[in-house]
């Protein structure tokens, strides 16, 4: 019938046969489209000057040109100011607009003088530090710019919020002393301070100054202030005066913010070289304050001398991690030294704590001269301190004095800071930046090494393990150390309070007075009362624009709507405007050639059809009549600005200029720009104006290539590019703008690229960079950099196309973003700075984000950006990349070294930097928090949900390329990431499920929970889409939420009796000595309150087993509360989403089989609605405990697997119990056979925890369980995926079998790790155990009932059947030929192999497989984009940096002919010369192909490729692999294409693995929806490759079509059995039927056959949303099978994409499929997991004929229909009575002559009934017949003893007929001996070649005989019967009486009886 005919494999909209396509020059732009080229202008013959700078060689997939349409979409979106959307990504810089710089504050009162030392008057902390200080402000005018706070002293019950009653009544009393010895004696109780009358008072007024100060900062009424206090107060303690300190001012002001403001971040910045431990203990459990402190140390023999001055004190509690003591542990640091600290880690911290206010201890006692800190920094750096701090907390700054002692670098110090608060510029810093010194490298190291734990901003350091041999003198690691010399003793009765400062002799006072002099003279303070601020602007710049395009990307309105934005909030007002100016000649000449000049000057007498032309030869530029003058005014008008900012008449500047100008060449022009204006700006200060050094910091989103070029080897410039790069297809395309372009002759080292490599996906804001990469950039990279530069002049290509909203651009930096590094780059070159308009193409986006940078200018202050910022995973390794290349040339970048992985320190450090999320950036940042909790009681709210903190924007989000629209495609929008984030167990929704007919009722406790519903808001946000649309969105939820879903710790706690030598402790040192304990988290064991845990019946019942049992109650009772303690705050911590998963190891003793139940029991009592598996492997939990506390506990499963030391005492106990009990008895007999345990687990727990969907598994192993060394890893692997890899292992271990269970939990825990190595399993030869069969079978009887997953089973069927055992053949011959015990590839000793950390994943992808298009239909589903959007959402997680990339390569004629023909191969090397149309008509000669002439380039790329990915997983470089190709290949024959294949690149790898790398076992999985036609041609006859496929069959008529694949097809010859097709014969499979096929056919099986190597043919068309499959598979279900495969054989996985042709489904399938292979936790599968009925008959059919091959499928003799299609057969023989053995055979024979064997068979009848089904005898095996009727079968029981007989009649034909030979001389000698081993008991002759060799009962020669060499007929020399090996018959046939008539003659000496 015509409805029954496979469909065609297309997209349905190829023209008719014969029908060519478009016309030529449709081919032609359908070639030029696939090439993605644009034309280059050729270069010019200019005497050598012009030069194509790798432009001929740009791959410009990504251009502008190619963005128009993008942009025109997205012009009709309004930009209007007054429209407000849905989320307005301009909210804080609209915020700030109106927020000017507000006054500074000044405190000071005189009677804080009065407070001076009576008996020494020279005494260090003397009055003339504060008039010293007040002089030198009064004279440098600064005094007058503030505003005075009016002094006060501080009331009582102020200071008594920080001190006590006692400390601050006997400071009173002071007042009231007069008699300078009591004064004196006072003092020397107390260290380092002298007390005088007005003392008190002067403390008062410093302390009330200070909270004044405060108060009017935190308020607003000032922007910010300095509070020149004395006496100094950060020594002060709560109870004791120290230091010359009385009243903690900072401390006591901060406490002050925090209760009376409620404020809830405050950073304290103390440098002051003394360290504050008064402050440090004051907040040393708050979190709420961040304290940072550069201090002297000298390993504590520098004053306070105190241990917690240290870096490892880093706070306690809550405020752990928020405590940094930075120890200075040498003298003589300088400027370097302290702005590495700057950039290192106060700014990075800083940035992440994100303040609301800083007040800082500034002590300039490490300035020069002074003689307490013997340092070397220069006034000049305070302000550059101090302005950098000015940009945190929306400007909020508080400086208030502390110490400092040297008089004249003390007031200069303090006027530069006053300085820098009132905005004035930093000065230049004299002293040349070096590297840092090496005792602060160590300082800070050490320092990031105990805080990354807590702080994500710390990842530029890698991590080393302690056990590798790298050597000591590698300057590449660093190991933190302790050492201590300071006070040891107690602390003294009495304090020195004389001559305890050593004053400076009069030599070094005149050599510090003389340098300081210097300094002044060069660095001091210098007024500029110009005005901050110029700005150009002019109209005639609007003339240039597109005469094609009205609304191109580039166009006029650019600068005029900053200009009136700049104008409407007043920052014109606050500048001075300059009149523009047209560049001259020769000033643009400094750049670029004389040609370029004259052909720009030629623009303007064309007319405009010849610039229409013109500019076609042009990359991304439009001409127009005006566009040189234009591009002149731009230039100049740069020039003007310059001028005027060198020359000192405006201290910044900013140039609103148009056409941009940093990709002009020097001889062309290119990307909208026609003259380079910064570069042209540059020379012109170097040449013209006398700069010695200029900055050019370009952040514009593209490379500024012309800029680059024109500078590369200039020492004088240094170029820094931040830029998107995308591994170069971002537009230039260039490889100049990776990082390892330096520059080159005398400018080598100054060309600095950052490219990130991070993209969007579609409309979707995936992963684009924003505020946390480009700051992080700016802290790492540029800054340190700069500052080692020392610029006279910063320019800034200023592009603002990486903002937010940009059409062009993708990311996602905010305005005020760019105004923070606009600060922070006017700190350099004594603030010149001009900032120059490049891109930017959103209106609204570029306002905001220059009028920030202005204000930035202004000194307004910035809007804080966005808390918690942490860079992605991308763009920390470029940020490491620029460093390794670039630190050879700048010193100041020499803290990229590894850090020990191991707590090397004993303090709980270690471990390697936090884990951070990909792509989570700017306002996302919330969604992915910072381990460290930052309470903000004030800005949250209970009620608030993601949803309503999450931001989207309105604005245009480009995709890297035109989307073209696929059919099908969907989108996933933002708002479906909200709804699925918060809730785990509902991301995954169960819309899409495949129709069913009959749905399961009344099945309460296992209904999935419902997918919650869309509130009203964010429904009116959706567009509206089709409802199919919805449906796809909704299944993709999981998968987008998984992008956060990356590894987290693993904890472990140990519960021991005893101490030193305890087995456990055995354990742990084995895990020591492989690198494992260390990487996890170690939980303190501690045990549990009794009340608790234990209910007063399980109490009772505790006491009454432990009397039954002689127990020790008391003994009991305590340990069941250390397990339980211990057990439940680990099972709580992975809860509560601290750790992955975890591991608790217990000593085998008395009590602990209640210690796991009551942990479960309560943990579940804080976690209400959490579900909870636990499989109890053994005793370790107590089942009479079990079932007291969990009979009647919904939420819990609990799979009881004991050993029983007899098989019968099992069946009472294998019932049913309860519905949420499965208790399952073992016989002990069979405790060592791995492949029994994997097999329980495949087929009977797997189903039903899947079923039950728990949030966690509690996995317990009782010591007798660790029965062979891979058992606990196995298990662990098999579970982890069913809860995202929340596990907790509870693993009970003994003295004798330590050592023995040691190499079981190093493998568990390596698994738990996401290690790739684990313990080698051997799997063993032969059958199952029949206990084994027996046992699964009866729980699945006892719990059909209760779980679907039993009852919906391929094996349900064998439930009602008597029990049997059947020996497989092929099995047999399996073990003996081709399995071997496993050997290990690598030749790396165990211990080296266990130290490869994480599953290393490798990757190869090309965009040259894009080549490969239709020139007939440019929506044909098999498109370019599958491969492109699959690798930019790998990018956009963060897993192509994770993965190592490989380079593509072709695939050789060698490697081809392995598996296709000569012919094939010469066909598809033709296509490259044939035309268009040829190519057309020639792919309708085929089944579902189209052909492009590359498109035989893009196949040996796809070939070549997985060849390349399976040589590197097998060389040991990687464990797995993905393979992102096309075209595919596993429909590809060996003779032709098809279904869109060409070359079978998967059957290729898997020969190639074979014939290159000798492997014996290959597993090839296709799980492509389309049936792996040409995979399983290839392979149908090798044993050594396994192929099983699961696809969509509709009883032959889906795609491709062929009887070929339906389950009975299981191979041929040698390979039958070698071959699995599990065929679907309906549409609308799901998770729930992938799921059943893997844990039901295809794990058991691959298990059995131990591949040394997995290749996966990943076709995605059978997951939801796609067009050609009909199937709803989610991506998570991928994920799931590929976590799965990792754990068959030696792990080796590769995944290579086949099919599916919904882009948004395939490109998070695979990403699904990468994070599983790169070891991350996976989505929990969710909605309704039981198989449908269709489905379990697929499955039932596939075991039925696969189970005499597979004996882990062989659970009976043999197998009888579904329970759908079941027919009880009742056999009609009398039974046999068995009286005795003569009798009974006397019986037989008479039975056997009254059976009509053709009419008596099941078999029979159950085979005719199959072939009814299907037509022309498809299902007919290999040999011509099935199994089933190969050979007639009569079951005889109770005979002679045995449960089963069979009686068998030969088969009268067989297709191996035609190999019987002659008989040689036509006799035969039945007396011969076997040829092997002379044996001559039972032996055969083989008709083929007439050898000689033994039966079965002997050697098996002639089984291996017949296997190796293809001889499948071989004749008994003991009864004379022929059998076949291949249809595993005997056969009696007339070829075969020759050979019987001879074998008789020579036996009996009789001719035989005529045969009939």
């Amino acid at each position: 019938m015509a409805e029954d005919k496979p469909q065609r494999k297309t997209s349905g909209r190829n023209p008719q046969r014969g029908q060519p396509p478009g016309g030529a020059g449709g081919a032609a732009a359908a070639v030029a489209a696939s090439d993605g080229k644009i034309k280059e202008t050729a270069p010019r013959e200019s005497g050598g000057v012009g030069k194509n700078r790798r432009l001929a060689s740009i791959r410009s997939r990504i251009s502008i040109e190619e963005l128009k349409n993008v942009y025109k979409r997205q012009v009709t979106l309004s930009q209007d100011d007054s429209v407000e959307p849905l989320f307005d990504p301009m909210a804080k810089a609209q915020e700030c607009l109106k927020v000017v710089r507000g006054k500074t504050g000044v405190v000071y009162c005189s009677q804080m003088t009065n407070h001076h030392c009576f008996w020494d008057p020279q005494h260090v902390e003397k009055p003339e530090r504060l008039l010293c200080i007040l002089d030198r402000c009064l004279e440098l005018g600064l005094l007058q710019e503030c505003e005075q706070l009016e002094c006060r002293a501080a009331k009582e019950e102020e200071v008594l919020n920080l001190h006590s009653p006692a400390h601050f009544g006997l400071l009173q009393t002071t007042s009231g002393i007069t008699d300078q010895d009591k004064l004196e004696d006072l003092s020397s109780r107390f260290d380092s301070v002298y007390f005088h009358p007005g003392t008190c008072k002067s403390a008062l007024l410093a302390a009330g100054g200070t909270l004044d100060l405060v108060d009017a900062v935190v308020s607003g009424r000032l922007q910010n202030g300095f509070a020149i206090v004395r006496p100094p107060g950060h020594h002060a303690m709560e109870s004791e005066f120290c230091g010359f300190c009385f009243i903690n001012n900072v401390a006591l002001a901060t406490r002050h913010a925090l209760n009376t403001h409620g404020l809830s971040r405050i950073l304290i910045v103390d440098w002051d070289v003394h360290h504050g431990q008064g402050t440090q203990q004051a907040f040393y459990s708050d979190p709420r304050v961040l304290y940072f402190s550069i201090h002297r140390y000298e390993h504590g023999s520098f004053w306070p001398n105190l241990r917690e001055s240290n870096y490892d004190y880093i706070g306690q509690g809550n405020g752990k991690g928020f405590n940094f003591n930075v120890p200075l542990n040498s003298t003589g640091m300088a400027n370097q030294d302290f702005l590495a600290i700057l950039h290192q880690v106060l700014l990075p911290v800083a940035y992440e704590f994100n303040p609301e206010l800083v007040v800082v201890s500034a002590g300039f006692d490490a300035a020069i001269g002074c003689p307490e800190g013997e340092m070397e920094v220069t006034p000049g750096l305070y302000a550059h301190l101090t302005s950098h701090l000015m940009a945190l907390a929306h400007g909020k700054v508080a400086v208030v004095l502390e110490g400092g002692y040297y008089l004249p670098s003390l007031a200069e110090s303090a006027a530069m800071t006053l300085s820098a608060l009132l905005g004035h510029p930093c000065p230049s810093l004299m002293d040349p930046i070096i590297q840092p010194s090496e005792s602060l490298q160590e300082a800070l190291l050490s320092l990031v090494y105990v805080q990354r734990p807590y702080w994500k901003c710390f990842q530029y350091q890698g991590s080393f393990s302690l056990e590798k041999v790298r050597g000591d003198s590698d300057p590449k690691i660093f190991t933190p150390s302790l050492s201590f010399m300071g006070l040891t003793s107690s602390r003294p009765l009495r304090f020195p309070t004389r001559d305890y400062i050593e004053p400076q002799t009069p030599e070094a006072l005149q050599r510090v007075d003389d340098k300081f002099q210097s300094l002044r003279q060069r660095e001091g303070v210098r007024l500029r009362l110009e005005p901050r601020l110029c700005l150009v602007y002019d109209e005639g710049m609007e003339l240039h624009h597109s005469l094609t395009e009205g609304e191109h990307p580039e166009r006029p309105e650019r600068i005029r709507r900053v200009w009136e934005m700049l104008c409407r909030v007043g920052v014109v007002e606050r500048c001075r405007v300059l009149q523009s100016r047209r560049a001259q000649r020769e000033e643009v000449e400094l750049v670029h050639t004389k040609e370029h000049m004259e052909f720009m000057y030629k623009l303007e007498s064309m007319d405009e059809e010849e610039l229409q032309i013109l500019q076609e030869s042009y990359k991304s530029v439009y001409l127009h009549p005006k566009t040189n003058d234009c591009a002149l005014l731009s230039a100049g008008s740069l020039l003007q600005v310059v001028e005027e900012v060198w020359q000192g008449r405006a201290r910044a500047g900013v140039g609103l200029i148009r056409p941009p100008g940093h990709h002009a060449e020097p001889d062309q022009p290119h990307g909208f720009c026609f003259y380079n204006n910064v570069a042209v700006a540059a020379r012109h200060a170097i040449h013209n104006l006398g700069c010695q050094r200029v900055l050019i910091v370009d952040w514009d989103v593209h490379h500024g290539n012309g800029i680059q070029h024109a500078f590369e080897e200039e020492p004088r410039v240094l170029y820094v590019s931040l830029h998107r790069y995308d591994h170069g297809l971002f537009f230039p395309s260039s490889e100049d703008a990776n990082f390892d372009r330096v520059g080159r002759g005398p400018g080598e080292g100054f060309t600095i690229n950052i490219p990130w490599n991070k993209v969007h996906k579609g409309e979707r804001m995936m992963s684009g960079m924003g505020d946390a990469e480009y700051m992080a950039a700016f802290t790492q990279v540029v800054l340190p950099v700069a500052y080692q530069f020392n610029p006279q002049l910063v320019l800034v290509a200023a592009g603002f196309d990486a903002a937010r909203g940009d059409p062009l651009g993708g990311c996602r930096t905010s305005p005020e973003c760019y105004g923070h590094m606009t600060s922070l780059l006017s700190g350099l070159a004594e603030g010149r700075a001009v900032l120059a308009l490049e891109g930017g193409y959103n209106l609204t986006t570029i306002s905001y984000c220059m009028t920030l940078c202005a204000k930035a200018l202004l000194g307004d202050p910035m809007p804080p950006l966005e808390a918690q910022l942490v860079p992605n995973k991308s763009a920390v390794q470029t940020i490491n990349d620029v460093i390794n290349t670039h630190s050879k040339y700048w010193s100041a970048l020499c803290f990229q070294v590894d850090l020990p992985l191991q707590d090397v320190l004993q303090q709980g450090c270690g471990g390697g930097p936090q884990g951070v999320d990909s792509g989570v950036s700017g306002s996302e940042a919330s969604l992915s928090p910072s381990p460290i909790s930052i309470p903000s009681p004030a800005k949250s709210s209970p009620d608030s949900s993601p949803s309503t903190t999450a931001t989207t924007s309105p604005y245009v989000s480009a995709p890297s390329s035109p989307a073209k629209p696929i059919l099908m495609e969907c989108e996933v929008k933002a708002g479906d990431v909200q709804e699925c984030l918060p809730d785990s167990k509902e991301t995954a929704s169960s819309v899409g499920a495949r129709p069913r007919t009959q749905q399961q009722k009344n099945s309460p406790n296992r209904t999935p929970h419902r997918p919650r519903q869309a509130s009203n808001q964010s429904v009116g946000r959706q567009r509206s889409t089709p409802k199919k649309h919805g449906k796809i969105s909704a299944a993709m939820q999981a998968a987008v939420a998984s992008q956060s879903l990356v590894k987290g710790p693993t904890g472990v706690v140990c519960v021991e009796r005893d101490k030193g030598g305890s087995p456990v402790e055995t354990v742990v040192n084995q895990c020591l000595a492989f690198d494992l304990w260390q990487a996890c988290s170690v939980l303190p064991s501690q045990p549990a309150m009794k009340a608790e845990v234990f209910p007063e019946k399980i109490l009772q019942h505790l006491c009454s087993v432990s009397v039954m049992s002689g127990q020790h109650q008391e003994g009991t009772g305590d340990v069941s509360l250390q397990v339980a303690g211990s057990v439940a705050r680990l099972l709580q911590e992975v809860l509560d989403g601290k750790f992955q998963n975890g591991m608790a190891l217990m000593q085998a003793i008395d009590g602990l089989h209640c210690g796991v139940a009551m942990a479960v029991y309560s943990v579940l009592g804080i976690h209400r609605k959490a579900r909870v598996v636990i499989v109890d492997f053994g005793n370790c939990v107590e089942l009479g405990i079990l079932e007291h506390v969990f009979s009647h506990e919904p939420r819990v499963l609990v799979l009881s697997v004991r050993q029983c030391q007899y098989a019968s005492q099992s069946t009472s106990r294998n019932k049913e119990r309860c519905s949420n009990f499965l208790n399952i008895d073992i016989n002990c007999n069979i405790a060592e056979n791995s492949r029994d345990y994997l097999t329980l687990a495949h087929q009977v727990l797997l189903p039903v925890v899947y079923e039950f969907q728990p949030d966690l598994v509690v996995m317990t192993a009782a010591f007798e369980w660790n029965i062979y060394p891979a058992f606990l890893s196995n298990m662990a692997g098999l579970f982890m995926p069913v809860t995202s890899d929340r596990l907790v292992m509870a693993v009970e271990i003994d003295q004798q079998g330590s050592k023995i269970a040691g190499e079981g939990i190093v493998g568990a825990l390596s698994t738990l790790l996401g290690s790739s190595w684990h313990p080698k399993m051997m799997l063993e030869s032969g059958s199952l155990r029949p206990e084994l069969c027996q046992t699964i079978l009866q729980v699945m009887k006892a719990q059909q009932g209760s779980w679907k997953s039993l009852r919906y089973h391929a094996l349900a069927s064998l439930v009602t059947s008597s029990s049997g055992k059947q020996e497989s053949l092929l099995l047999n011959r399996l073990h003996q030929q081709i399995i071997k015990p496993q050997e290990d590839v690598s030749s790396e000793p165990k211990e080296q192999q266990c130290l490869k950390a994480g599953q290393s994943v490798c990757l190869v992808y090309s965009e040259s497989m894009k080549e490969h298009i239709s020139y007939a239909d440019s929506t044909h589903p098999e498109c370019p984009d599958r491969i492109s959007c699959i690798f930019e959402q790998l990018c956009n997680f963060g897993i192509v940096e994770r993965c190592h990339r490989l380079k593509p390569r072709e695939a050789t004629l060698q490697e081809l002919e392995r598996v296709h023909s000569s012919r094939h191969i010469k066909f598809m090397s033709g296509l490259q010369a044939m035309k268009p149309s040829e190519l057309h008509h020639l792919a309708n000669s085929f089944d579902s192909i189209y052909l492009h002439r590359r498109t035989n380039h893009c196949a040996l790329l796809a070939a070549g490729s997985v060849l390349t990915t399976v040589d590197c997983v097998m060389s040991g470089s990687c464990q797995h692999g993905m393979a992102v190709v096309r075209p595919p290949g596993h429909h590809a024959e060996r003779n032709n294409p098809c279904g869109f294949c060409f070359y079978n690149s998967v059957g290729v790898a898997a020969q190639h693995a074979i014939t290159s790398h000798h492997l014996e076992r290959v597993l090839v999985l296709d799980w492509d929806v389309h049936h792996g036609n040409g995979t399983q041609h290839m392979f149908e006859s090798d044993p050594r490759v396994l192929y099983i496929s699961i696809h969509r069959y509709d009883h032959g008529r889906f795609f491709p079509g062929s009887a070929d694949a339906n389950y009975n097809r299981v191979g041929l010859k040698k390979g039958k059995g070698f071959n699995i097709n599990i065929p679907w014969n309906n549409g609308g499979m799901g998770d729930a039927e992938y799921l059943a096929a893997f844990l039901e056919v295809v794990l058991p099986v691959a298990t059995e056959f131990n591949p040394q190597l997995v290749l996966v043919s990943a076709g995605f068309d059978a997951a939801v949303g796609d067009p050609l499959g009909g199937y709803n598979v989610t991506p998570e279900c991928y994920g799931h099978m590929t976590k799965f495969l990792t754990s068959v054989g030696d792990g080796r996985v590769i995944v290579a994409l086949e099919g599916g042709y919904n882009l948004t489904s395939i490109s998070y399938c695979m990403t699904l499929c990468a994070k599983a292979l790169l070891g991350d936790p996976l989505p929990s599968l969710s909605g309704n997991l039981t198989p449908c009925q269709n489905a379990v008959d697929s499955l039932t059919s596939v075991v039925g004929a696969h189970c005499k091959f597979w004996s882990s499928l062989n659970l009976k003799g043999k197998m009888v229909e579904s329970p759908r299609k079941q027919n009880s057969f009742k056999s009609t023989q009398r039974p046999i009575s068995s009286t005795t053995s003569a009798q009974a055979v006397d019986e037989l024979a008479a039975s056997l002559c009254q059976v009509n064997i053709g009419e008596a068979s099941p078999r029979r009848t159950q085979t005719e009934e199959k072939k009814e089904e299907t037509s022309g005898g498809e299902l007919e095996g290999a040999c011509g017949g099935s199994h089933e009727d190969s050979t007639t079968t009569l079951i005889l029981s109770e005979c002679l003893g045995a449960q089963e007989l069979y009686a068998v009649v030969p088969v009268s034909w067989c297709p191996h007929l035609e190999e019987v030979q002659p008989v040689p001389d036509g006799t035969l000698s039945t007396s011969s001996a076997c040829e092997e081993c002379h044996d001559t008991s039972e032996n055969w002759c083989c008709l083929t070649c007439y050898k000689v060799l033994c039966g079965r009962f002997v050697a098996e020669h002639m089984l291996m005989h017949g296997v190796c060499e293809e001889h499948h007929l071989v004749l008994s020399f003991s009864d004379l019967s022929t059998w076949c090996y291949a249809c595993d018959s005997y056969v009696h046939n007339p070829a075969l009486f020759e050979a019987k008539r001879a074998a008789h003659l020579d036996k009996f000496g009789l001719e035989p009886p005529e045969c009939s």
